[in-house]
């Protein structure tokens, strides 16, 4: 008798047959499609490359140490009017130790106990994976720079010596 029950009760759930259950909440979503977007303007193929240049390793002493910053631009153009501000969203590897850190692409000879650190024009961090609370005011007539700066930050104690290299995502997120 008890193998019949079982049976039945997974034939109804394989035949798609839901039991009753009360709502916990609604949530509602909302947006908009926009006409058009702004131009964004970083390079060929839509690639930059960054250079945080050669540093060295006994510039880490201590974990959290950084190398100097570099800065680096996006630019828009031909943003519509409509949009007057855009907000980014980097995504990209979260380091294994901190995951507001970017970490360097798994290679062959990749350095150990450092990662990299993303921040807005005012110099606040980043972070990755989602979209900045920082919001770039746009114009509609001209180009538009977003200012950014990234700089090696080491994530242990000891650093190890090798490749620091790294790929990251960029997505506009406009208002």
């Amino acid at each position: 008798m008890k193998k019949q029950f079982i049976f039945a009760a997974f034939a109804m759930t394989a035949a798609g047959v839901d039991y009753a259950q009360a709502a916990d909440g609604t949530v509602n979503f909302t947006g908009s499609i926009v006409d058009q977007a702004c131009v964004v303007d970083i390079g060929t193929n839509d690639t930059m490359t960054v250079d945080l240049g050669n540093v060295a390793k006994s510039s880490f002493v201590a974990s959290g140490d950084e190398s100097p910053e570099t800065k680096f631009t996006l630019t828009l153009k031909s943003c519509p009017e409509a949009i007057t501000s855009a907000r980014v969203k980097f995504d990209g590897l979260n380091d294994a130790t901190n995951s507001s850190l970017l970490a360097l692409t798994p290679e062959q000879g990749v350095a150990k106990g450092i990662a990299i650190t993303l921040r807005t024009a005012d110099k606040a961090g980043l972070g990755l994976n989602a979209v900045s609370d920082y919001s770039y005011p746009l114009v509609s007539t001209g180009e538009n720079t977003l200012d950014f700066y990234s700089a090696y930050r080491s994530t242990s104690d000891t650093v190890v010596a090798g490749k620091a290299n790294a790929v990251a995502t960029f997505t506009m997120d406009y208002n």
